[in-house]
């Protein structure tokens, strides 16, 4: 059976965060839904995501979002934060919190820290936190950068997918979630089974064909006879990447 995760962004609506050289309720709500995407699409995870619109103090944003939480079947819950002090020209960097899961949370610091730059300021245990505190399942508070440092926000900017790619990988890789094929994949693991089979070598002689007259391989490539499988397969394989870009 999948496991099952819900994610949600810190704050809400009517309650906003910090705020400076970006607004954490919206960065947070964009990370949010792309982690989402990643996991749903890209992968074959399961789950939802929530952002408050309505409360209208702090109390019940914080109760609003951890009753909807540990009201989903779930395996895992994690929420998006921006962090913030005073204005800095400088880096200061990404940070997970946790209750107990303090594994899971050094990790996706560490992986955010390398695929962005922004500095790692590691996992730190935070037990007074409403979200960690109340929550009924693993859950780590990812403050991804902190928005009045003009040098993580510029990080932010610069490696928003990577960083929600980044996110989306290392929970995929806890939850057990593989990545789907895409359409070329699946093209490419055809062409080589049957190759395997014997019976598409003049599948891919004709491809490597079609590439000499679009452009996509030189003259040189013309002698397909000579070709062992290895090469056919390559060159196939090489054939579909180039038409797909």
């Amino acid at each position: 059976m999948t496991k099952k995760f819900v994610g949600s962004s810190g704050h809400g609506l009517k309650i906003r965060g910090a705020k400076h050289f970006i607004d954490e309720v919206d960065e947070a709500r964009k990370v949010t839904n792309e982690v989402h995407r990643i996991l749903t699409t890209e992968y074959n995870g399961a789950g939802t995501v929530f952002h408050d619109n309505s409360s209208t103090t702090q109390n019940q944003n914080l109760q609003t979002i951890v009753t909807y939480h540990n009201g989903q079947q779930r395996n895992l819950d994690w929420s998006i934060h921006f962090n913030a002090a005073s204005f800095i020209d400088g880096p200061r960097g990404v940070e997970v919190l946790y209750y107990d899961a303090k594994d899971l949370s050094a990790r996706v610091s560490a992986a955010i820290s390398k695929t962005s730059g922004l500095k790692n300021r590691g996992a730190k245990q935070r037990k007074e936190l409403y979200f960690l505190k109340n929550t009924t399942k693993p859950a780590i508070l990812l403050e991804i950068c902190f928005v009045d440092s003009k040098a993580d926000v510029n990080l932010y900017h610069k490696n928003f997918n990577g960083i929600c790619a980044t996110i989306a990988e290392v929970l995929a890789n806890y939850l057990g979630y593989t990545k789907k094929q895409t359409d070329i994949q699946k093209e490419e693991h055809s062409v080589a089974k049957e190759l395997l089979n014997e019976t598409g070598r003049d599948s891919c002689k004709e491809m490597i064909q079609r590439g000499i007259s679009e452009g996509l391989f030189s003259s040189k490539h013309e002698n397909v006879d000579k070709y062992t499988d290895k090469d056919l397969i390559s060159y196939g394989m090489a054939y579909l990447n180039r038409k797909t870009k």
